[in-house]
């Protein structure tokens, strides 16, 4: 480590004058330096000059002495780089010393020297050649401090959001410290990049509890000191919140406020299909809502405290359904075989304040009808398990609330084909496969044959019309070792699966191929068709 330059000053025996020349000196003191150089300066010029800073405003110098009668040294500076303009910045009157310094400098600015050794006295001088050039670039200053912190709960009290004004324009980034109190003690939470502005603090403290956050810039030569302190809580978010809608229309809610810290509540709505909308914020220690700004729908509401402009984790969600009229009625209702004995149905929710669906059902093509299922709000499809093969099943669909029923929905009828049996899979050769299988269905409308390749995945590798029992199939690329299985089609919807058959050659065969492992390709026709419905937003 380089000694502290003023304490060169003062141990130095010449130290008034040193000091006056360190400081920067253009005069020319008792030397009016000559421009001629002469070689009445015996050993040759100095070497190995180096420049280094030593902070934000002073610079060492060090080099070689190899003259043998100097009487002292010119120092010259440039502050227009290597190649620019010289000019003589100091002179050390004493021989044998090979170092020196500049102080008083500008922070992070480049200077650059030269040094000659001199011999004599007012006219009668003579110079040593000049150095080499050094060049160094005084240190930057410590960043300045950040400003304006502020802390609070992100929304929902998942973490703390620390924000605050970056002043620096030299830092290389902030590190955010925390504390229980003010005071202290403080521990790093994060470091971020340069011209950050925040930082999330997921270390959330238990609930009710005070954090403080202070912030430091910092860049390779320290920190700046310590912004403004900030303190924040996350508060416990309310429980048991209730709604009644009223018989205007309105909705009145309410809750157990469980925080002694919050500054106030917010109460958030939404519907199935719009956003989230914060709809009221209220001071602290509320403990109910009145909403009449709603309209027929079904609404999902939920409460939080807040604290300095965060929020804490949510109260439990409750919804209610809007209604001052019966629903609209459901559209667009389909009835799909999933199997030999269920059906998928579903339909298009076209109403937004049901309470339910009421799902019927008829065996007699509509002649009369039997409630088979009651659904919950904004439900779009259901199976029924308990269909029979061979027999047809018509479906219709009301929706209900307080109001009263909707129109019923329109009517689809299906007939769930009975699956087929014996299948068999017979190879021929390399390249052909044929299959036959026994038709125990009456109303089918074709046959689809399938690769299983278990977990769920298949691959359909052939279509077929209605009461056909056999194929050959030729040109797929690997049709050996492989594991069919063949449904009836009906209605966009299938049987259940016949029994699997493995293509595997007779024994014996020496023409076939053994081994060949398929290519497996994404299921296509026979993919289970799923049924969602509306929800509501977490």
């Amino acid at each position: 480590m380089k000694p502290d330059l003023h304490k060169f000053l003062r141990r130095s025996v010449a130290a008034p004058l040193l000091l006056l020349l360190v400081a920067g000196c253009d005069s020319e003191l008792p030397l009016a330096p000559s421009f001629d150089v002469s070689k009445g300066v015996a050993g040759g010029a100095p070497t190995n000059l180096t420049a280094s800073a030593a902070s934000y405003h002073q610079i060492w110098l060090a080099w070689q002495d190899n003259s043998t009668n100097e009487d002292g040294w010119e120092v010259w500076r440039s502050t227009t780089g290597p190649t620019g303009t010289f000019t003589l910045f100091t002179v050390y009157p004493w021989p044998n010393i090979t170092a020196g310094g500049n102080d008083l400098l500008q922070a992070s600015t480049e200077y650059c020297y030269k040094v000659r050794a001199y011999k004599g006295a007012r006219r009668q001088v003579s110079y040593s050649d000049f150095s080499n050039v050094a060049c160094a670039t005084t240190l930057a200053v410590l960043p300045a401090a950040p400003s304006g912190v502020n802390a609070a709960p992100r929304f929902n009290g998942y973490a703390i959001h620390v924000t605050w004004t970056d002043n620096a324009s030299n830092e290389n980034g902030f590190r955010v410290e925390r504390s229980p109190t003010t005071a202290g003690p403080w521990t790093t939470v994060g470091s971020t990049s340069s011209n950050a502005t925040s930082l999330d603090d997921a270390q959330v403290p238990s609930a009710e509890q005070p954090v403080c956050y202070r912030v430091f810039a910092v860049n390779s030569f320290g920190d700046s000191g310590p912004s403004n302190v900030a303190c924040t809580t996350v508060p416990v978010g309310p429980t048991n919140l209730v709604a009644a809608v009223l018989s205007d229309g309105s909705v009145d809610l309410s809750w157990t406020d469980v925080s002694a810290v919050e500054d106030g509540f917010a109460v958030y709505r939404w519907t199935a299909v719009g956003p989230v909308a914060l709809v009221a914020t209220l001071s602290a220690n509320a403990t109910s809502y009145h909403d009449s700004g709603v309209g027929d729908s079904t609404y999902w509401y939920r409460v939080y405290a807040t604290k300095d402009g965060g929020t804490s984790r949510g109260s439990n969600t409750i919804s209610v359904v809007v209604a001052t009229k019966p629903p609209a009625a459901p559209a667009n209702l389909d009835a799909v075989p999933q199997a030999s004995s269920i059906v998928a149905v579903s339909w298009l929710d076209a109403s937004a304040n049901e309470e339910g669906f009421r799902v019927e059902r008829s065996a007699d093509g509509g002649a009369s009808w039997v409630s088979y299922y009651t659904t919950g709000p904004d439900q779009a499809g259901l199976w029924d398990n308990g269909a029979a093969p061979e027999q047809q099943v018509c479906y219709r669909v009301i929706a209900f609330n307080v109001k009263g029923d909707s129109p019923p929905s329109n009517t689809d009828c299906t007939t769930p084909p009975a699956g087929p049996t014996g299948f068999t899979a017979t190879v021929i050769d390399s390249v052909t496969v044929d299959f036959a299988w026994t038709d125990n269905s009456a109303v089918e409308d074709g046959y689809q044959i399938a690769i299983d390749y278990g977990y769920g995945y298949w691959e359909v590798v052939a279509t077929v019309g209605p009461n056909t029992t056999s194929f050959r199939l030729q040109g797929y690329p690997y049709p050996l070792y492989q594991t069919y299985f063949v449904v009836a089609l009906k209605d966009g919807g299938y049987s259940d699966r016949s029994n699997a058959a493995f293509s595997s050659p007779p024994p014996g065969s020496s023409t076939l191929r053994a081994g060949s492992t398929p290519g497996v390709s994404a299921p296509r026709t026979l993919a289970p068709r799923r049924l969602t419905g509306k929800r509501g937003k977490p």
